[in-house]
């Protein structure tokens, strides 16, 4: 069996990782990855956290230690852009015109920057004009973070969704005077209600990042950004985070179906059997989720079923949480929110305190959790999130849960929080995993994340997994 993944992202290398774990053996099984880019792969999602000056160069944040991949027989090619798909013959042919066969292909191509109609963003060869950056890539970053050097001014960040934020924050912390330009009424207006996007903005301000609202950009002439409203902002330096595109040009060329990303069923296959795609490439069930979590719980489904694992795999749909952890904001997004609070169906329970940046959202049906917003406001965040997921009834008394309070103010205590209690979203460890992990000798976070892979997707989790790593050396 070859299978080859065209895609050295963080879905790809995570597919290349879980099909040798199934199957050891590269003799029943070749796995060759091909990647575009010259770096091994690395943890996209730390990007801002490089241009912030705190983890040097991108090859900082690489997934694996060198040599793991050889170690573990998988073949991964840097450079190898893949430019066409032979579905007869089962090739794919690159870019110097080598022919790889396949017997499974899977897409993981993940998804690039969407270059907003700004007059002047572009030369007139059709690149990005001088000082405007999408930070998608290690190249985006290792040019943002020379251009900054060379301009240390204020640095507009147009698009105001959950990477915006991420990045405007990261700068900001290095010093940055730093302007969000976002087109909607409040940032992250995907995922927060009017209470909690006007808490997010004063809290945002506080830190020293400026957000515009209800304008979008329209003009750069490589020192200042034109507003539609007729205002403007001068500075040297723009961030484009105004959203990503599915990369689906290589399967439509190929004579997949494609919609919004590259559609695919629940084992994960597009209308060509032998073909998958996983990650921000894919359209399932009309969903493209943009998000790591669901792109790994892919991977596995994919994996299980190409080594024989689990033949009957499924990949049903991931758990709608999104988390904005950077440099003092902490927002958390569960579900969706009803949009009248007076909806008699709904029970909405709301604790807001705007001078405090706190802000705490809470819909329920059926005594069931269906949507949930917390900004500045962690304390109930594990509990709520397990009774999201597992579908779990709400105690009688909501606020009780809001306010921290009844067993959401211990559930995030290592002692009294439950073994399957999720620790490390991205990857899915739960505390019991990680009991297991320090029972099997690993005994600090660095050792646990090698096992069990916490700690290596966002990074939100480090705290928690270094609090359970103190409480079990102290029960020890």
């Amino acid at each position: 069996m070859r299978v080859v993944v065209v895609g050295a992202g963080m879905s790809g290398a995570r597919l290349a990782e879980e099909l040798r774990r199934a199957e050891p053996d590269p003799e029943t099984m070749s796995v060759t990855v091909l990647g575009a880019e010259p770096e091994a792969p690395y943890n996209r999602i730390m990007l801002s956290h490089v241009v912030a000056g705190g983890m040097g160069d991108p090859g900082s944040t690489r997934l694996k230690p060198t040599g793991w991949w050889d170690r573990n027989h998988i073949e991964m090619r840097t450079s190898a852009s893949v430019q066409g798909i032979d579905r007869v013959a089962r090739e794919v042919e690159l870019a110097d015109g080598e022919r790889v066969p396949y017997d499974h292909l899977v897409l993981a191509t993940g998804s690039e920057a969407t270059i907003p109609p700004i007059d002047g963003v572009r030369g007139t060869d059709g690149a990005l004009a001088a000082g405007v950056f999408p930070l998608r890539d290690a190249s985006d970053c290792r040019g943002l973070t020379a251009h900054l050097e060379e301009h240390p001014g204020r640095v507009a960040l147009v698009g105001g969704g959950f990477i915006g934020l991420e990045v405007a924050c990261a700068l900001a912390r290095s010093g940055r005077d730093v302007v969000v330009v976002h087109p909607r009424a409040w940032p992250m207006d995907s995922h927060l209600d009017s209470g909690g996007g006007r808490v997010l903005i004063r809290a945002l301000d506080e830190l020293g990042v400026r957000v515009v609202t209800g304008a979008r950009a329209a003009r750069w002439d490589g020192t200042a950004l034109g507003l539609d409203d007729g205002t403007g902002i001068e500075c040297r330096t723009v961030v484009l985070s105004a959203g990503t595109s599915p990369r689906t040009r290589l399967a439509e060329a190929a004579g997949l179906e494609v919609g919004r990303g590259i559609v695919v069923d629940d084992t994960l296959r597009t209308c060509d059997p032998a073909i998958s795609a996983i990650g921000d490439c894919a359209e399932h069930r009309g969903c493209v989720t943009g998000l790591v979590g669901p792109a790994w719980d892919q991977a596995g489904v994919v994996s299980a079923r190409i080594t024989g694992a689990d033949p009957g795999s499924r990949y049903l749909g991931g758990v709608a949480v999104t988390r904005l952890k950077a440099f003092g904001v902490d927002v958390v997004s569960l579900g969706e929110l009803t949009e009248d609070v007076h909806d008699p169906g709904v029970e909405v329970t709301m604790v807001c305190e705007p001078s405090r940046g706190r802000y705490a959202r809470v819909d329920v049906v059926d005594a069931r959790v269906t949507g949930a917003v917390l900004v500045g406001h962690p304390e109930p965040v594990g509990f709520l999130t397990q009774l999201y997921e597992h579908a779990l009834p709400v105690p009688d008394d909501v606020l009780s849960v809001v306010l921290g309070r009844a067993g959401a103010a211990t559930a995030d205590t290592p002692s009294t929080m439950p073994a399957a209690a999720v620790v490390c979203r991205c990857n899915g460890v739960s505390k019991a995993d990680l009991v297991h992990a320090w029972s099997e000798g690993d005994r600090d976070a660095a050792a646990m994340a090698t096992r069990t892979r916490a700690g290596t997707g966002c990074g939100g989790c480090t705290a928690a997994v270094d609090g359970i790593c103190g409480w079990l050396r102290d029960c020890a």
